[in-house]
């Protein structure tokens, strides 16, 4: 007799964990960064493109796929056709990789709510003030920006403090000198910079605090760095929250998405809010919200919205399959995926205009432009954010509230990843689920270790690109040309429509089977053709992407290693 297979203990329950799922640091940490890499508003209107022609269609896919086969991806998939069990294993493989890192970001978050109870991203004083690289006398208070810099300075020859061979592009061409100095005051003197991050570096700001101080990033990859100790702790509190919330699969997790998606929602709000009251906020959403149309023309936008939209809903992680296959036999899933996708995105948005509303005021505060305030990356929310948080009263309680809704957002999606890896094992071997939890959870967190060091920063934005940018498109163009092409779209559309509130048209086949597979095709494909030159706002060169292929090329041979390994049979 087969084993009865747990389902959610309401829609409510099922509909909050995928919208936890999905609702993650995708949308506070990954998306902002993501939209200042690609122009703001340009990026914006990709991004919400995308998620109508292939996130939300995806959504459908995948309930629909575990709904209908009551297994997670390798199961499904093996019940398709047993010789796809590897793809199944491909795509949790997938998720299993960016759990990994996925855990180390909650860690910053773990070991920043200590830093914003004592605001230890600030520094007292300028930390490389010596009177002997002052230009000028003023009378402006410490950390004064002078941002409407006179002719007489202008021009002016001056050895910075930090480096003497860095410079700062004008946006303006016909202003050659507009940006080419940023002047700051200490000690009653100016002190001249080349560039942002000097001016940044000078002043003790959060950038500076957080690359050089909390992670003491190496100059590449290669060059490890310290281990970082105080970060292991709160990378070893990470797990242990990660796998006790699904100690006991869905019956743990219904309880905890209550409080750990409400919650962050209500401070998100607060923070949206009192970052559109900061001075200079206004320049800010002007970047977020303008788009440069000319730029749509660029596969790479493109190709990064559609990462983000998949990211972001979790879809190709293997996550909503596994989530589809414990919901019970009434169900509606065309109805739960349009409110996952809408809930998600617009989650995304307002977690974009609290970022780009600090950027507004740093930049303001600097006199430079939004798309030079800062550098862009991975480390984007742990900079911007703070100088939210430094400008509220109790600014203290607010921090530590922040990172805490860092953390319960990002608990879910962490939860959801390690779930899809564990759903597979229990399917195929038949291990209780918290033997399951303990042996890939136990995995992840020897792999992370090495991103606790001060090359860990490289490794995660390396991992970060090719798992979205090939790993998870990847999944996501085999799913649609199985299901679109193989079994049939028309078939999958039917079962949809049996199991949902109101019917889905031929437009969701149109997209299954043509716009999303040809979309990922010309993006990968134009994707590759750029990488010859260097990558990241570290400037990664191409020839370290050695370790990025090397994951893509490793997945699916692992994946088909587990396929054919002997799993436990059910006894009919």
């Amino acid at each position: 007799m087969a084993a009865i297979r747990e389902t959610w203990n309401s829609r409510t329950a099922f509909v909050l964990a995928a919208i936890g799922s999905a609702i993650g640091l995708g949308n506070i940490w990954r998306f902002p960064y993501v939209t200042y890499e690609n122009g703001g508003g340009a990026f914006l209107v990709a991004y919400f493109i995308c998620l109508f022609l292939a996130g939300i269609p995806l959504l459908m896919l995948e309930f629909s796929i575990g709904h209908k086969f009551h297994q997670a991806a390798p199961g499904s998939f093996k019940k398709i056709n047993p010789r796809l069990e590897w793809f199944g294993w491909f795509a949790a493989g997938v998720g299993f990789i960016i759990v990994t890192y996925y855990a180390i970001i909650m860690a910053w978050s773990m070991n920043y709510t200590y830093e914003a109870a004592t605001l230890g991203w600030e520094q007292e004083e300028g930390k490389y003030a010596d009177i002997q690289y002052a230009i000028a006398e003023t009378d402006l208070e410490d950390m004064g920006v002078l941002t409407e810099i006179p002719d007489s300075l202008l021009g002016r020859g001056f050895v910075s403090p930090v480096s003497a061979d860095q410079s700062i592009v004008c946006d303006d061409p016909e202003d050659p000198e507009g940006y080419g100095t940023i002047l700051v005051a200490f000690g009653g003197h100016l002190y001249g910079f080349n560039s942002v991050d000097e001016a940044n570096t000078f002043m003790g700001s959060p950038g500076d605090f957080f690359f050089n101080d909390f992670l003491g990033v190496t100059s590449s990859p290669w060059d490890m760095g310290e281990f970082k100790w105080p970060l292991f702790i709160g990378f070893t509190l990470t797990w242990i929250c990660i796998v006790a919330s699904v100690w006991k699969g869905t019956k743990t997790v219904s309880k905890v998405v209550y409080f750990t998606v409400l919650i962050p929602w209500g401070l998100l709000l607060l923070f949206v809010i009192r970052g559109l009251t900061l001075s200079g906020a206004g320049s800010g959403i002007e970047y977020y919200l303008t788009p440069v149309w000319s730029k749509l023309m660029n596969a790479k936008i493109w190709l990064a919205a559609i990462s983000q939209v998949f990211f972001s809903l979790s879809v190709g992680f293997a996550i909503m399959i596994a989530y589809g296959s414990f919901l019970p036999k009434k169900t509606n899933i065309a109805a739960n995926a349009m409110i996952i996708g809408v809930a998600d995105a617009l989650t995304a948005f307002f977690g974009g205009l609290a970022v780009f509303s600090a950027l507004g005021h740093h930049a303001s505060s600097l006199g430079v432009p939004v798309s030079q305030v800062v550098s862009s990356g991975p480390g984007l929310a742990f900079v911007a954010y703070p100088h939210i948080i430094t400008t509220l009263p109790a600014a203290r309680i607010f921090g530590v509230l922040f990172f805490l809704m860092l953390l319960t957002l990002a608990v879910d999606s962490a939860f959801s990843l390690l779930e899809a890896v564990t759903a597979s094992v229990k399917d195929k071997w038949k291990t209780s689920h918290r033997k399951s939890n303990l042996i890939v959870g136990g995995i992840a967190f020897l792999l992370g270790l090495p991103m606790l060091t001060g090359m860990g920063i490289h490794i995660l934005d390396i991992t970060d690109h090719f798992m979205n940018s090939f790993g998870l498109t990847l999944v996501v163009l085999g799913e649609v040309l199985i299901i679109g092409w193989g079994t049939g779209a028309e078939e999958q559309r039917h079962y949809i429509n049996k199991n949902s509130s109101f019917n889905i048209g031929i437009w969701w086949n149109i997209c299954i089977r043509w716009i999303i597979p040809m979309g990922i095709l010309w993006m990968i494909f134009s994707e590759i053709q750029q990488r010859t030159v260097p990558y990241g706002s570290f400037g990664i060169r191409s020839q370290e992407f050695v370790f990025g292929w090397l994951l893509i090329i490793l997945l699916p041979i692992i994946s088909d290693l587990l396929a054919n390994s002997k799993g436990t049979s059910e006894v009919e």
